[in-house]
């Protein structure tokens, strides 16, 4: 293990993960789609259990089967008599309590799984003598990774004490946090091209949600946040309102763009496409991509141009 992962740098300076250990843990929520599609729960998913294999580049595997289960016909539980428990400190509160199991059992543990991923080997439940009671009586801590906003959207559903309320695998492999630099820049550009679209004058209500998340995707104008000389080049081509989340998207549309016609001054600021760029937006509006995604799959999920977004196309 330490001589495959040997020089692979697994998270940036900003502490997002980096595109290797992104590829990493879509790995695990891949295979966790496949399991699932086969009706089989797998019951012990935990870091232990997943193998990292290197074949042309990193990939990660489950593994240890022992007690999982196949769900009967169209069953969608095993019932409250399943024999065989998970590790503890990586089971969901139902299976601790011998309620009833069901594949979100899998999610709860994918939840803690992704999170030790994301902090380097953190649990969001505390240390190991205390995680059952915690995860019992619903005592988690998200705080290492409020930095990360996209992690905290998608550890909150993953680990929600219902089990009815926690997202199913085939929608976790499409959540933003598992995208990388060019995913989450082409889902802010399509995102601005789709509320371009809207009307001013008819009171769209999804421009209405959209700047309704001012305050937590802007934090305040969003000119205060930026260099002068790149508000300067902005304004040479129109006027913005900076308290706009409208704006701030056709800012990012435009730049990306036209990046190659940039002037090299403007190219250093914003960085290379896509990561710098991205880092970019993202360190100063790091609640951005989350609230607009929140927006446009509310109101734009069934439409074709967002498909590669919201539904699942894994195998």
């Amino acid at each position: 293990m330490k001589g495959i992962m040997q020089d692979t740098k697994l998270w940036k300076a900003n502490g997002y993960p980096s595109p290797v250990l992104l590829k990493l843990m879509r790995d695990v929520v891949s295979g966790l789609v496949h399991l699932h599609e086969l009706g089989i729960i797998h019951r012990d998913l935990k870091p232990q259990n997943v193998l990292i294999i290197k074949e042309k580049s990193l990939c990660a595997k489950l593994s240890d089967m022992g007690i999982s289960k196949r769900l009967i016909d169209d069953m969608s539980s095993l019932g409250h008599h399943a024999t065989g428990c998970g590790s503890s400190g990586w089971q969901a509160p139902e299976q601790l309590l011998h309620g009833r199991q069901t594949r979100a059992v899998d999610m709860f543990s994918l939840g803690c799984v992704l999170f030790f991923c994301v902090t380097g080997g953190r649990h969001p439940f505390g240390d190991h003598l205390e995680r059952d009671i915690n995860i019992t009586k619903n005592q988690q801590d998200l705080f290492l990774v409020e930095n990360i906003p996209e992690a905290v959207d998608l550890f909150s559903h993953l680990l929600d004490p219902n089990a009815e309320l926690r997202p199913k695998a085939s929608e976790v492999v499409q959540h933003p946090l598992l995208w990388n630099s060019d995913m989450r820049l082409s889902f802010l550009r399509d995102s601005s091209d789709r509320v371009e679209l809207e009307d001013r004058e008819t009171d769209s209500d999804l421009l209405r949600a959209l700047e309704s998340t001012a305050p937590m995707a802007l934090g305040a104008k969003w000119n205060e946040k930026m260099e002068p000389a790149f508000i300067s080049n902005i304004g040479v081509y129109r006027r913005y309102k900076f308290d706009s989340v409208r704006d701030l998207l056709r800012v990012v549309r435009n730049k990306l763009n036209h990046y190659r016609e940039l002037p090299v001054d403007i190219q250093e600021i914003l960085g290379p496409v896509p990561e710098g760029f991205d880092d970019y937006f993202a360190s100063r509006f790091p609640k951005l991509l989350i609230e607009v995604y929140k927006v446009m799959y509310k109101y734009c999920k069934e439409e074709e141009m967002f498909h590669k977004y919201f539904k699942s196309n894994v195998v």
